[in-house]
């Protein structure tokens, strides 16, 4: 568990399969504005259990980390940590999506930072990448309060909805005052 002033963020667990169904069905809507889809064979109870045998097996394996974001007992977003380096880069990729439902009240401010705190902390890594899609507002204003900065921008790097549109890349490094150093992290999540 991660701890959170409003939410609980822990990893995600089989256990979680109906109310993430719930999630993702009230939000593929407005997610595939700004991720692929994932058709709607997905969206079926055995499925959404089976991402998340295969997100538990991740997180096992140290490659993954595929967290819930909760308040109460509703989940409002989802962080993933993708690409995961302990060795030579110590670093992750990071991605989110969070209920349209809950926007704006700070709920995905509060959780990316949550993670990215507990990512240098406690998995001690150095760096956290993220891409976000140039038009997505609101994703960007997430990076820029939770410390990531930009460093890259791609012209015409993804097709959406037939669309051609930029990505920014943004980064955050452990240099934060309570961040621990790199390497001396616990496996534990």
């Amino acid at each position: 568990m991660i701890s959170s002033a409003r939410l609980h963020i822990r990893l995600a667990h089989t256990d979680d399969s109906t109310a993430l169904l719930a999630f993702e069905l009230e939000n593929r809507r407005h997610f595939e504005q700004w991720i692929a889809s994932r058709g709607a064979a997905f969206y079926t109870p055995d499925n959404v259990r089976e991402s998340l045998r295969q997100a538990q097996w991740q997180a096992q394996a140290q490659q993954e980390l595929h967290y819930l974001a909760w308040y109460g007992d509703e989940i409002v977003g989802r962080i993933t940590l993708r690409g995961i380096e302990k060795k030579d880069y110590f670093r992750a990729t990071l991605g989110y999506r969070f209920s349209a439902r809950h926007g704006g009240q700070g709920y995905a401010t509060e959780a990316v930072s949550a993670v990215a705190h507990h990512a240098f902390a406690t998995l001690g890594l150095w760096r956290i990448e993220a891409m976000v899609i140039a038009d997505n507002h609101s994703s960007l204003a997430i990076m820029r309060k939770c410390g990531f900065t930009q460093f890259g921008h791609a012209h015409s790097a993804l097709l959406r909805n037939g669309k051609w549109m930029d990505l920014l890349y943004f980064e955050r490094h452990a240099n934060h005052s309570e961040d621990v150093a790199v390497g001396s992290a616990s496996p534990d999540q």
